[in-house]
């Protein structure tokens, strides 16, 4: 899909709802997501470590997603502090098997030296965690996907939803929670249940 008609996707989805007056701000109403694989996607995206690495590259195991700026000095930090919560709730064993990936909605300032500082900031463990930098085309491509509305307000903010998603190891939605400080006991029950699906869920907060 071209940058005109999925940015017409966008608007149809209410794009106008994200107001301008804030990059922070919850969107209570925020678009609905894709059923569909996101691997399907051949775009392909460059990590905090400059290195190339396509969507369907993840594949195998569940992963963890989100979209923001590395800039942003409110959501984004609350969004990465959500991860890091839903993390600590894991066992090692847990941990080691989900992949967590933090999207760029601003690819002109987020070089992935910047989006490296960014995981930097929160001690995360590289090799789990993929800080992506893409084209306007790809991201455009994948907030829809994920029902992610984003908007730029001026030179260094954006509004954007505050939005943690799950995906399946074969990259379906498997569910997504909204706004920052979120209880995460549903996405904990959710991730349990694709890492060990042959168990009972796990009644653990």
């Amino acid at each position: 899909m071209n940058a005109p008609a999925l940015l017409t996707a966008i608007l149809g989805l209410g794009l106008a709802s994200v107001h301008a007056s804030s990059c922070c701000e919850h969107n209570e109403d925020a678009a609905a997501a894709s059923t569909e694989s996101i691997h399907q996607f051949d775009a392909t995206w460059t990590d905090q470590h400059g290195k190339e690495l396509k969507l369907a590259d993840l594949e195998g195991r569940p992963v963890l997603i989100t979209m923001g700026y590395a800039t942003c000095k409110f959501a984004c930090p609350r969004l990465a502090a959500d991860l890091l919560a839903i993390e600590r709730k894991l066992t090692p064993e847990e941990r080691a098997k989900l992949a967590v990936v933090f999207v760029s909605i601003d690819p002109e300032r987020d070089t992935p030296a910047q989006l490296k500082n960014f995981l930097d900031q929160y001690k995360v463990d590289h090799q789990r965690w993929h800080g992506l930098r893409g084209d306007e085309d790809a991201i455009l491509e994948l907030s829809v996907a994920l029902g992610i509305r984003y908007r730029k307000v001026n030179d260094t903010d954006f509004a954007h939803s505050n939005v943690l998603t799950l995906l399946s190891p074969t990259g379906e939605i498997l569910h997504r929670l909204e706004g920052l400080g979120a209880d995460p006991t549903s996405m904990l029950t959710s991730i349990r249940k694709v890492l060990a699906p042959e168990e009972a869920p796990d009644s653990r907060p």
